[in-house]
């Protein structure tokens, strides 16, 4: 199996699973807020966060099928942060991945609380009964999901990227602002994976340092994609920043080499997330 093959094989077990889990809560769920949630959960993204998961999870050695729990979870967790992210008050857009932003569907109070759904529905979904995965790994995992995506992580980088002001930006502040806005969540999907296969601290060390280097590669190439250069240029401009993604990229593989086993796959995966400047 090739990389795009396994690639799709791990995004289309999460889709799978997830479609299956929010479908087994539909009648639970008031309408207008089920619609808004499910449209933004499957607007079509690459489902990467999982992705990355799955591949660690994999990696370490593990086998059983109820790490989707963690990939949906994850998942939902990303999404919640898009539908808000997009909203007036924070960046203030319109469409994501080519469709209207979901505020502007379902209105700001529906969107809103959509948001809120999928941030609990992600905790319920990973904390729920486990037959085969290590209760105490669980419990781990569970910290680190709340720890990466919360006021210490995710949620702390939006805001200090609302509010510093380009007059105000230095490498060093951009880079803190990357770490915690995007990387955090690569990085708790990678070291999700490895607690969960049971892995020793040193390789749950490893996978948390591969998510670091390519979740900071997500997000330059987003910002060259976005032809951001107010802020490529505290990289030394885009060709600059390039260099700085292939070494953030080499980095990312050495980590991959200290953990062992046949990472051909993730170490596509990191080629395949600069691909996207190509």
């Amino acid at each position: 199996m090739d990389f795009h093959e396994k690639m799709q094989e791990y995004a289309r077990k999460t889709e799978s699973f997830l479609k299956e889990y929010i479908m087994g809560c539909e009648l639970y769920i008031e309408k207008s807020l089920f619609d808004s949630m499910t449209y933004s959960l499957f607007s079509g993204g690459k489902r990467v966060r999982p992705v990355l998961l799955l591949g660690i999870y994999e990696l370490c050695g593990g086998k059983s099928e109820e790490i989707l729990k963690f990939a949906g979870a994850i998942e939902m967790i990303h999404t919640y942060s898009l539908i808000h992210d997009d909203f007036p008050c924070m960046d203030d857009d319109t469409f994501r991945r080519g469709k209207k932003c979901n505020h502007i569907i379902f209105g700001e109070s529906t969107a809103l609380l959509a948001g809120d759904a999928l941030l609990t529905h992600a905790f319920e979904l990973a904390s729920s009964e486990y037959k085969e995965l290590n209760h105490k790994c669980v419990l781990k995992a569970l910290n680190v999901l709340a720890s990466y995506s919360g006021s210490s992580g995710m949620v702390s980088g939006q805001c200090m990227d609302l509010n510093l002001k380009p007059i105000d930006y230095t490498k060093e502040k951009l880079l803190n602002i990357y770490l915690l806005k995007t990387a955090k969540l690569m990085m708790a999907s990678a070291k999700i994976g490895a607690i969960l296969a049971g892995a020793d601290e040193k390789i749950i060390l490893c996978a948390e340092n591969y998510g670091k280097n390519i979740g900071l590669v997500f997000q330059l190439v987003d910002d060259i994609l976005d032809n951001d250069f107010e802020k490529l240029k505290f990289f030394g401009g885009k060709e600059y920043a390039s260099d700085f993604i292939k070494k953030l990229t080499e980095n990312a593989k050495k980590y991959l080499d200290k953990i062992g086993g046949k990472s051909e796959f993730l170490k596509a995966f990191s080629d395949y997330l600069v691909s996207r400047i190509a």
